[in-house]
């Protein structure tokens, strides 16, 4: 597994993570202006961590391996459509999302756990949209002291 730490990057793409999709990436202290996977799927465990993103980009992109995003600040909204597809823990702990977090149609195979956040402008993860394109959580969900609604639609004339 790759380990970068205390670093400023302008941006973090899938041509940057390509040579780690296999055998995982560790953030870890980095300042990341864009980071942007959008339909990458990770085989390895990603783990960013005491990070300050200001815009992350994630639509489509599976974690395979398993996520653990935690103690981070995010300053964009998120959209993470058609994602997940975990084979390992999904967690998302004591980060704050300063935008809207939007999941849409994402498949968590493994568990998930999202405990300790603060959602500034909330999310959609147990609104149900639509039959068929609701997320799943096929191995547990636990969810633990998170500020914020996770029930909600995005309020587009809140911005």
């Amino acid at each position: 597994m790759k380990t970068i730490t205390d670093r400023h990057f302008e941006r973090i793409d899938e041509f940057f993570v390509n040579e780690f999709i296999e055998e995982g990436l560790i953030l870890d202290g980095c300042i990341i202006n864009i980071f942007d996977v959008v339909s990458v799927n990770f085989i390895g465990k990603v783990e960013i961590r005491n990070c300050i993103l200001s815009e992350f980009k994630i639509l489509g992109c599976w974690f395979e391996g398993g996520l653990s995003f935690s103690h981070n600040i995010v300053k964009s909204p998120i959209n993470y459509e058609m994602g997940g597809h975990n084979k390992e823990v999904f967690e998302l702990n004591g980060n704050i999302f300063n935008g809207f977090f939007s999941f849409f149609d994402c498949q968590f195979d493994a568990e998930e756990r999202i405990e300790n956040n603060i959602f500034m402008q909330g999310s959609d993860l147990l609104y149900k949209e639509q039959k068929g394109f609701d997320n799943s959580f096929n191995n547990g969900l636990i969810l633990t002291n998170n500020l914020g609604r996770l029930d909600m639609m995005e309020c587009t004339a809140c911005n």
